[in-house]
């Protein structure tokens, strides 16, 4: 080995270890730092970076903590029982909440929840989750007309007094003022209805379902001659011209003008059925938004009532393919439209057994019964198809028909309910009037309904 290489490989006695300190008067340079200490602080890492580097890292760090802090303080999600829920609901719910947890200060997500949970039946989960939105936005009308509409499958009073908010925003809006005054006649506040529908008819005077809803609300109170000239429009249009027809013949009837009468109701039942409104916001919004086995039922029943048979056949039979409770349910429709209750009984009973938590199969299987004479079997029944969905409004009707005979008061209520969560069924008025003057009540205002009865 080399002398020069042995000098370099020999440590000076009086250098200091790397890493260590310098000692106090030592006259040699300072060392680097100690390992642990190497890690800068992120202020000063900043410190180091360019200007507009300095920007951007700030920036970041500001957004990064924004969204950690709306994700800590982010008002809990609503979550309905989802046990024994299709799967395809399951996963539109999954996805609706996830799109809030993403922006958790969206209006638009909130509502979107809130639609999808409304179309779902989850009506209690849906106000919240609409009722949110509507503190995000403070502008718009639409969530909180929804938020009133879900309330009101809940309880009608409170749909009354949510959908004030609605108005509030935008006092020209239709749709709020209308829902709202077709709520407070159901409730009895006949006055409070009245000035909601001349309010929109001074906006909207050529508004066909406000006229007949205004007519209907001038017979009850006793006008005599107001009715017949609140109608105008609705004669015409083809959403309301069957039902004022028939309400024209009730006047003209009530007015002992019979030949009047019943030229009015030829001239009806010539008619094709009145087709759902065209602006109405909850038709435009939540069948969008169904899903599953449900929404495919009710697909199959539109298609056929708008004439495409082979297209429903053809949807029916992937539908029977995938389920066997739905092959089940056609089966008994099928058995019911031929007259054979009691067959149609059993295929319904198989299809509940499969499905037990199926609203339509449920309320067929009532009907089935019901067909049979064993009404208060059927009245089990529909009790509970609405214990299942407390504001499906048809559950209400049959229940009231079938306590027509041994309870005509909680009859009368249950048919009450009828009106209040279908409040354009003039099957629902119809046979509430019909039970009504079999009471001696044909001239009594409705009775409020604060809450529905418990089914």
């Amino acid at each position: 080995m080399s002398r020069r290489h042995s000098d370099r490989s020999r440590a000076p006695a009086s250098a200091v270890p790397a890493g260590s300190a310098t000692p106090p008067g030592s006259a040699g340079p300072p060392t680097a730092p100690r390992p642990a200490s190497r890690a800068l602080s992120w202020s000063a890492r900043i410190q180091a970076l360019p200007g507009w580097l300095q920007l951007v890292s700030c920036g970041l760090l500001v957004a990064i903590g924004t969204a950690a802090w709306i994700w800590v303080n982010a008002p809990p999600i609503p979550r309905p029982d989802l046990a024994g829920a299709d799967p395809l609901v399951v996963l539109a719910i999954e996805d609706a909440e996830a799109r809030v947890r993403m922006t958790p200060e969206s209006a638009e997500a909130w509502g979107d929840l809130g639609l999808v949970l409304y179309a779902q039946s989850y009506g209690r989960e849906a106000v919240e989750c609409f009722r949110r939105a509507t503190a995000l936005d403070e502008r718009t009308w639409r969530w909180p007309f929804f938020a009133a509409a879900a309330s009101s499958h809940l309880a009608p009073a409170d749909g009354v007094t949510l959908m004030e908010e609605a108005i509030r925003r935008d006092p020209k809006a239709v749709w709020p003022r209308l829902l709202r005054a077709e709520w407070l006649v159901t409730l009895g506040r006949g006055d409070e209805a009245r000035a909601d529908y001349e309010s929109l008819l001074a906006v909207s005077p050529e508004h066909a379902r406000a006229r007949l809803g205004l007519a209907r609300l001038l017979l009850a109170s006793g006008d005599p001659d107001g009715p017949l000239a609140a109608l105008g429009t609705a004669l015409d249009h083809p959403s309301t011209r069957r039902a004022a027809r028939q309400f024209a013949a009730q006047v003209a009837a009530r007015q002992g003008k019979r030949d009047e009468a019943e030229r009015l109701l030829t001239a009806a039942a010539a008619l094709p059925a009145d087709t759902r409104w065209p602006e109405d916001p909850l038709a435009a919004e939540l069948p969008l938004r169904r899903v599953g086995k449900r929404s495919r039922i009710n697909l199959v029943s539109q298609m056929e009532s708008a004439g495409a048979v082979a297209e429903a056949d053809a949807l029916t039979r992937r539908i029977e393919e995938e389920n066997p409770e739905i092959y089940l349910f056609v089966e008994g429709r099928l058995r019911l439209e031929k007259g054979e209750a009691a067959a149609a009984e059993k295929a319904f009973r198989r299809g509940v057994e499969l499905d037990p938590k199926a609203v339509e199969i449920r309320f067929q299987l009532g009907r089935a019964i019901a067909l049979q004479g064993r009404l208060a079997e059927a009245a089990a029944v529909y009790r509970e198809v609405l214990e299942l969905e407390p504001g499906y409004g048809p559950g209400w009707l049959e229940l009231g028909r079938c306590l027509i005979q041994s309870d005509r008061v909680t009859a009368l209520a249950a048919l009450e309910s009828a009106v209040a969560y279908m409040p354009a069924s003039d099957e629902a008025r119809q046979e509430l009037a019909r039970v009504r003057r079999g009471s001696h009540q044909e001239d009594q205002a409705p009775p409020a309904v604060q809450e529905p009865p418990r089914p």
